[in-house]
């Protein structure tokens, strides 16, 4: 199925790309485009290692012992998941192969996960507010606060808001079984989040960060091999708010929303239309393309992992 998406996704792109370009002096895109393409998948592959270390110190921070590779073959085999579901079934199958492969209880890896999402969601917020204001101020700042003021008073409630203290009214709840279990859950999920270290998670913030800052860069290699120089600075600012729409639309994946935002805001620095159009499909290509491709490795790796360990057992 994975390798199916893949297949399609090449395809689509391909063909659109060779729409959108067709005028295009391909003399000089010929020249240059290997060393491009080796810098955009050397950037892709570095964006891969930040992330990856993001979730290697998160398990370690909640006290669990886990490696590099665990880490990576965790990560990519979920976020594939999450490209080729409607839904985000990557999240639930996350906890899962923490548990798993780990040795994570779910109430911690839950924790974990939904800490994740939302440093994934506040870090490129935090940054969109800043190049609003700076690059492109006319946008005004509504959008990213609203969202920054709902992350924040989420977790506000996740950390100091006790699920015993509602346990009365949840008791006048039909299901009352199910949704006091559910709230004892919630309680030990908060335990692991207040069991986090806050330096720790100052480095997880950094290293989510720098993997913005990684696919900024490699926006701007994409526009350079296109022929557009945009200082990379307002290219970062450009990728943090439309992933931050995206977030803000609610849409998997911020499908449509994200690509929309990304080829207005190119188009308001400059970037022909026909360029900015490429640069959003080549940007969908790479989000859910490389992860897919690591993804369908990664699985395959665990599967024959998981059939070794249960061939020693049977053994």
């Amino acid at each position: 199925m994975v390798a199916s998406v893949i297949l399609v996704i090449a395809v689509v792109s391909a063909v659109l790309l060779a729409h959108l370009l067709r005028d295009m002096e391909w003399a000089l895109l010929r020249e240059t485009a290997p060393l491009y393409l080796a810098l955009v998948l050397l950037l892709s592959a570095l964006g891969t290692a930040t992330y990856t270390a993001a979730i290697y110190v998160l398990v370690r921070a909640s006290g669990y012992p886990t490696t590099i590779g665990q880490a990576y073959l965790v990560l990519t085999a979920s976020l594939s998941v999450n490209y080729v579901t409607p839904l985000k079934f990557g999240i639930p199958l996350r906890i899962y192969l923490y548990r798993q492969v780990m040795h994570v209880p779910l109430a911690v890896g839950t924790a974990l996960v939904a800490l994740e999402t939302w440093l994934g969601m506040l870090i490129p917020a935090l940054i969109a507010s800043v190049g609003i204001a700076l690059v492109f101020p006319e946008i005004g700042l509504a959008a990213p606060l609203a969202l920054l003021t709902i992350l924040f008073m989420g977790m506000g409630l996740a950390l100091f808001v006790r699920p015993s203290r509602i346990t009365p009214l949840l008791r006048r709840l039909p299901l009352q079984k199910f949704t006091l279990r559910l709230a004892r859950f919630g309680e030990t999920v908060q335990m692991g989040f207040r069991s986090l270290p806050l330096g720790w998670l100052g480095v997880v913030a950094l290293l989510i960060g720098l993997n913005v800052t990684v696919a900024a860069v490699r926006l701007y290699v994409v526009l350079l091999m296109l022929g557009q120089a945009i200082s990379w600075l307002s290219l970062l600012a450009v990728l943090a708010i439309s992933i931050t729409a995206g977030n803000l639309s609610m849409i998997p994946m911020g499908l449509g929303v994200r690509d929309a935002s990304l080829t207005l805001l190119l188009r308001q620095l400059g970037v022909p239309d026909q360029v900015a159009l490429s640069v959003a499909v080549i940007q969908r290509l790479f989000a859910p393309g490389w992860p897919l491709l690591l993804g369908l490795i990664s699985a395959n790796i665990l599967g024959v992992s998981e059939m070794v360990k249960h061939w020693d057992r049977e053994g």
